[in-house]
C-alpha cells in the first residue's frame, strides 16, 4: 500500500530527527563544532523528509475523501436507478423507469450517471458524452409517464 509506506516513510524520518536531537541534547561540550554541524545537517534533513512525506499523505487522504463522497453519492442513487433494456433510468413513484436514459458503462463502471445523447450523424444511435459509447435509440429512449389512463400502462416511451 503507497498510503502506508508513507506514513512508515514519514515517521522513520521523524524518529531519525528525534534521535539526533537526543544526541545533541546530551552531549557535552567536547563534540567538535564540525560534528555538531553535521548533526544538525541530518536533523534538518530528516525533518525536511517528512514534512514531504507527511504533505504527500494529506494529498493523499484529499483524494480519498473525494472519492468516498463520490462512491456515497452514487450508492445514494443506486436505489433511484432501474435498468430498462440499454440504459439505466430514474424510477417513479411505482418502481418504473422514467425519463432520459443513463450511459450503462459509466454507471456500472464508474458510478456516474451520464445522460445519453443523439448522435447529429446518425438518426438513430445515442452516445454517452463521457465515454462515448454508442447506443441504439430502439433499446434506450426517453421514457415519459402516459397521462391517459385508458392505454393500460402508466408509461409511454417517445419516438425520434
Amino acid at each position: 500500500m503507497a498510503d502506508f509506506a508513507s506514513i512508515v516513510s514519514a515517521l522513520n524520518s521523524i524518529k531519525v530527527a528525534s534521535d539526533i536531537a537526543k544526541v545533541l541534547r546530551e552531549s557535552d561540550l567536547s563534540i567538535a563544532t564540525a560534528e555538531l554541524k553535521l548533526k544538525l545537517a541530518d536533523m534538518i534533513g530528516a525533518l525536511a523528509d517528512a514534512r514531504i512525506e507527511i504533505t504527500d499523505i494529506q494529498d493523499l487522504l484529499k483524494k480519498k475523501e473525494v472519492r468516498i463522497a463520490e462512491l456515497e453519492d452514487a450508492f445514494q442513487s443506486k436505489d433511484g436507478l432501474v435498468k430498462h433494456y440499454d440504459a439505466y433510468y430514474e424510477m417513479d413513484g411505482n418502481g418504473k423507469p422514467t425519463g432520459e436514459p443513463y450511459c450503462v458503462a459509466c454507471w456500472q463502471v464508474r458510478h456516474k450517471k451520464y445522460h445519453l445523447q443523439h448522435v447529429p450523424s446518425e438518426s438513430h444511435h445515442l452516445s454517452c458524452v463521457s465515454c462515448s459509447a454508442v447506443y441504439s435509440d430502439r433499446f434506450a429512449r426517453t421514457i415519459v409517464p402516459s397521462n391517459v389512463a385508458s392505454q393500460g400502462s402508466s408509461h409511454v416511451i417517445v419516438q425520434r
